[in-house]
């Protein structure tokens, strides 16, 4: 049983035996305390630090949020550092993207599908038309991107895929079929894509590199209409090369005639009788058989040519050149 006394008496144990209370040690208390504080900001700082720490790498751009909502602040690459606590980040790629619609299986964003753009010709003829699209994010508006967006597949379904389809389609329904296949057709839908996907990408914080028209698909019986036509076209326009190559020839062939014609005028005017029988005598020296003509009287034909008769003269003439003859022919 125990017995308490009031006032600054010391309390009894059961056994009867008392012991006083002990001290405090505020000292020692603090010190702990102050060793558990420094251990838990030595051990917190890493992690907070880690935390903090945000890194952008090249092609990238971060948009920093506060308390979940875009604040305005958009992070380059490098280093940068965030309140753990009230902020975060979300990182967008500023690469090049494209986005492919085509009828080829694989080869647009919609794998194993038949994506192309069909369309209808101002004279009614359904065409599939393939299609890229080459763009970016503006890192300078990055954080409009954001706020409408969040990311670019959401784009390429809201923004991208429906304004390209519409415009595609307004613009060919002012084409004819024999237009829209070419290179000039081609173009049109080119410059309209272009021009609409502009204006909604400046508005959107997207920066638009080029439209590229891939293919036009024609229905397949028109398709071998005009691939006939071309090939009827090219065996036509091959056959004008073949008549141009031999007109060309007999007109070189002409030219050449008519110019050989000229040579031969122009020869046969400059030899006369004098000239030919000097070369003929010029001839006598290099060979060592001499034939010679001889005219109905029996007198060489250049004798009596360059004598003008048949006189004493012309038959002294005669006998010098058959002695001259007869020598010649002895000496061969």
């Amino acid at each position: 049983m125990f017995y308490m006394s009031s006032g600054n008496d010391i309390p009894i144990d059961p056994d009867g035996s008392s012991s006083p209370i002990p001290d405090i040690d505020l000292s020692s208390i603090l010190g702990n305390t102050l060793l558990i504080g420094i251990a838990i900001v030595v051990i917190a700082a890493p992690v907070v630090g880690f935390m903090a720490w945000e890194p952008v790498e090249e092609g990238n751009v971060k948009v920093v949020k506060k308390w979940g909502a875009a604040s305005g602040t958009v992070f380059e690459p490098g280093a940068h550092f965030i309140n753990p606590v009230s902020q975060s980040t979300v990182s967008l790629s500023t690469r090049p993207q494209a986005y492919t619609m085509s009828s080829q299986q694989g080869d647009g964003n919609r794998e194993n599908t038949d994506d192309a753009i069909t369309v209808l010709t101002e004279d009614g003829l359904r065409v599939d038309i393939d299609i890229t699209i080459r763009y970016r994010v503006d890192s300078a508006e990055a954080v409009n991107f954001y706020k409408n967006y969040r990311g670019t597949d959401a784009a390429e379904q809201r923004l991208i895929r429906p304004s390209i389809r519409s415009v595609l389609r307004t613009e060919a329904g002012r084409l004819p079929v024999t237009e829209i296949y070419t290179g000039e057709g081609q173009t049109k839908l080119k410059a309209a894509a272009q021009e609409t996907l502009q204006q909604d990408f400046n508005e959107d914080g997207l920066i638009l590199e080029t439209v590229q028209i891939r293919n036009v698909n024609l229905p397949q019986e028109y398709a071998q209409s005009v691939e006939q036509k071309e090939i009827t076209k090219q065996r036509k326009q091959q056959k004008e090369n073949e008549l141009e190559v031999e007109k060309l020839e007999a007109d070189r062939k002409r030219i050449e005639a008519e110019g050989q014609a000229e040579a031969n005028r122009i020869l046969s005017e400059s030899l006369d009788q004098n000239v030919l029988t000097e070369k003929y005598i010029e001839k006598l020296n290099e060979t060592d058989t001499v034939y010679i003509p001889v005219g109905g009287e029996g007198y060489p034909q250049f004798v009596r040519n360059i004598e003008g008769g048949s006189g004493q003269n012309s038959g002294q003439n005669t006998a010098q050149s058959t002695n001259s003859g007869s020598t010649n022919q002895s000496a061969a």
